[in-house]
């Protein structure tokens, strides 16, 4: 299940510190940086044109009625600051877009929609993930590969209602605990009905899942040789 490039681990965190942050974000009621997902970039920025270049595209742009919110952009995380620019745009390669719209669409008909956690992610931040948490069970060592992430063909994602709102899940997002298993077995039937909701759209638009990250949804068998750096698109990351 782990090989090089389908490795499972997308966190940002150590199993404590995940824990510790998640129970500060249920009490303070933060839940990372979201954003009107169409102001990240005009559709024609040149960070954009550099994107598609290496098939990479701006999913707000084709499915205007996704919810963005990269948890990457804040800094709470394992390195105490952003990994991410604020303006960060969501990318993922073509053949995952389409799948997400796919998704979209058979949600959407059900009264709910998905919110975007995380999507591309540039090697270097990746690296810096490493750096930071240093535990081959939740990141990608770079020796060994990168995340799916890294090539646009993995995608982080909640179940939200059509206001946006987020519908309850088994854990908070990057909670890297028995809870956040995909085989939610609790006794809450609301989120064994979420969660089978998200998975069955994610599954029918052609996303594997994966067992222990409720929320990671990739495509497999599909990597691709090469690697996008931020500062090939123009993205500054933070320092």
């Amino acid at each position: 299940m782990k090989s090089a490039s389908f490795q499972v681990s997308e966190s940002s965190l150590s199993r404590r510190s995940l824990l510790k942050f998640g129970g500060v974000l249920a009490i303070s009621g933060l839940t990372g940086c979201a954003t009107d997902p169409n102001s990240d970039f005009d559709r024609d920025s040149s960070v954009i044109v550099a994107a598609k270049k290496f098939g990479l595209i701006h999913v707000p742009a084709e499915i205007p009625s996704i919810k963005i919110d990269l948890r990457y952009r804040t800094r709470h995380n394992a390195t105490g600051k952003p990994l991410y620019p604020q303006d960060m745009p969501c990318l993922l390669h073509r053949s995952a877009v389409d799948k997400v719209a796919v998704a979209q669409r058979i949600l959407r008909r059900k009264g709910y929609g998905l919110k975007i956690l995380d999507a591309w992610r540039p090697p270097e931040s990746h690296r810096a993930l490493w750096n930071a948490v240093r535990d081959p069970r939740w990141v990608v060592p770079p020796s060994d590969g990168l995340s799916m992430h890294c090539y646009g063909l993995a995608v982080d994602v909640t179940l939200v209602d059509l206001n946006g709102v987020e519908q309850r899940m088994p854990s908070a997002y990057d909670e890297f605990s028995e809870r956040a298993k995909r085989d939610y077995a609790g006794p809450d039937l609301e989120i064994r009905k979420n969660l089978a909701v998200l998975q069955d759209a994610m599954e029918r638009a052609g996303f594997r899942s994966i067992p222990d990250e409720w929320w990671h949804f990739d495509i497999p068998g599909q990597t691709r040789a090469y690697r996008v750096n931020a500062s090939t698109l123009g993205l500054k990351l933070p320092q």
